[in-house]
C-alpha cells in the first residue's frame, strides 16, 4: 500500500510540471478524434449499411481437409528453423539433461 502512495505522489510531481497548454491542446485533439469517429458513423448509417458490408453468413459448414492444412504449414515455416538452429536446440536439450 505505501508503495502506491509513494507512486501515486510521484505522478502528482510529475504532473505538476505539465503547462495548461498542452492539457487544453490534448483536450482538442481528443475532441477532433471524437468528431471524427461520430462522423464515421454517421456516414455507415446514412450509407444503409453498404459503407462497411457485413460478411455474408453461410449456414453450411466448411469441410477442413487436415493433411492440405498439415502441408500448407509445413510449406509456410519451410525456410523458418534453418539446421543451424535445431543443432543448437537439441544441443542445450542434451546439455539441459542430467
Amino acid at each position: 500500500m505505501v508503495n502506491k502512495i509513494t507512486r501515486a505522489l510521484e505522478y502528482l510531481a510529475e504532473s505538476s510540471s505539465i503547462s495548461i497548454e498542452a492539457v487544453e491542446e490534448d483536450r482538442e485533439e481528443e475532441i477532433e478524434s471524437y468528431m471524427s469517429a461520430i462522423d464515421i458513423e454517421d456516414r455507415d448509417t446514412k450509407c444503409n449499411g453498404h459503407y462497411l458490408r457485413e460478411p455474408s453468413k453461410s449456414d453450411k459448414k466448411a469441410k477442413v481437409d487436415h493433411a492440405q492444412l498439415k502441408g500448407n504449414l509445413k510449406k509456410a515455416s519451410e525456410h523458418i528453423i534453418v539446421s543451424g538452429t535445431q543443432t543448437e536446440y537439441r544441443r542445450w536439450d542434451s546439455s539441459s539433461l542430467p
